[in-house]
């Protein structure tokens, strides 16, 4: 093997120590790598060395941290009072928009750090669509938008109508008492009644046993005879007192008569006055001689149908009936009445 070389490499190696501690691991597995091309130049040269992980190192100074914005009066007034525990307590200075960072001591500023506040866009533009209703289109939407210039703008829609939707399931029974078909409220014992005028129902007393009022034979005057020229006798008074419902009047009973022949004598029963009051009972006489019992019945002068108010005594009302007896026919002898089972019954029939 020849002894001299071919070729000559000068290679410089600075080698330093690393500091290490007692923990740290020893340093192992050293190598030097030395390479050359093979027309003589130099590559590289790698030196390998052991590796570990250290322990973390001390923590650096805390970052700012962003307190929000404030005046410059109201910074000044924080550093007064602040110290070490608001290190790096960051502000926004509202009057130049430079950045206030507490180092501890005072105010580090950083001039123009925030932008100014842009100006306001333009108003969007927007255009109505259609509106549907379980996808079937309804029609346009009606749209207008309001507002001054650079906002609030306010949006205003008018929709078109809705179809009419499938019927719902019945709902809970409600109070007829306050339902609003129903006028007034009720006292015990009333009923409801339809009345045609305001279309609504109203509450009143439903008709039940007539009410009666009798006049016996001793309520009547004593026995009397009168001269022809006496013409009208009165024999009896009733006052029928206000009643909380409308009604009419009915009549029974009769009274004895006595006259001749071409004479007649009624029985008369009026309403409010004796005289000139409206006649709402009668008893027709008949033209012969000696006593006749004359029948009383109810009175009417002009029709009356279901419903009409023609002769009906209203709430209210207090009605006084005057019973007399009037000769009717003949001039020229007089006329007798005695009270022998007289009567006079009045009946309140209640018009519904």
């Amino acid at each position: 093997m020849a002894t001299d070389p071919i070729e000559t490499i000068t290679v410089d190696l600075e080698i330093y120590g690393i500091p290490q501690t007692p923990d740290m691991p020893p340093m192992t597995d050293t190598y030097l790598h030395v390479r050359r091309r093979q027309d003589g130049s130099a590559q590289r040269a790698v030196l390998g060395l052991p590796a570990y992980q250290g322990e973390p190192g001390p923590a650096g100074p805390p970052g700012a941290i962003h307190k929000g914005d404030r005046t410059t009066a109201q910074l000044t007034a924080l550093g007064t009072s602040y110290g070490q525990a608001q290190l790096n307590w960051a502000y926004r200075n509202t009057d130049t928009n430079a950045q206030y960072v507490w180092r501890g001591d005072g105010w580090v500023v950083y001039q123009n750090a925030y932008g100014l506040k842009g100006d306001k866009g333009d108003p969007p533009t927007l255009q109505p669509g259609t509106v549907s209703y379980d996808g079937a289109v309804a029609g346009d939407a009606v749209m207008e938008i309001t507002g001054s210039a650079g906002g609030p703008y306010a949006l205003h829609l008018d929709l078109p109508e809705p179809p009419e939707g499938p019927v719902g399931p019945p709902g809970p029974s409600g109070s007829v008492i306050d339902s609003v078909d129903v006028d007034g409220d009720p006292t015990d014992g009333q009923s409801l009644r339809w009345r045609s005028a305001d279309g609504k129902l109203h509450w009143f007393d439903p008709p039940s046993a007539i009410e009666e009022y009798v006049v016996p034979p001793s309520g009547f005057p004593a026995a009397f005879d009168k001269a022809s020229t006496v013409t009208r006798q009165q024999l009896v008074a009733v006052t029928i007192p206000a009643k909380t419902y409308p009604y009419r009047f009915d009549f029974s009973g009769g009274v004895d008569v006595k006259s001749n022949a071409g004479h007649q004598i009624d029985l008369e029963i009026r309403r409010d006055d004796a005289v000139s009051g409206a006649i709402v009972g009668y008893g027709k006489g008949q033209d012969g001689e000696g006593w006749r019992e004359v029948a009383l019945r109810a009175h009417s002068d002009v029709a009356i149908q279901p419903g009409s108010t023609q002769g009906v005594v209203e709430p209210g009302t207090i009605v006084d009936l005057y019973l007399s007896a009037v000769k009717k026919a003949g001039v020229t002898l007089g006329w007798g009445y005695r009270p022998d089972l007289a009567q006079l019954r009045v009946r309140l029939t209640r018009v519904a």
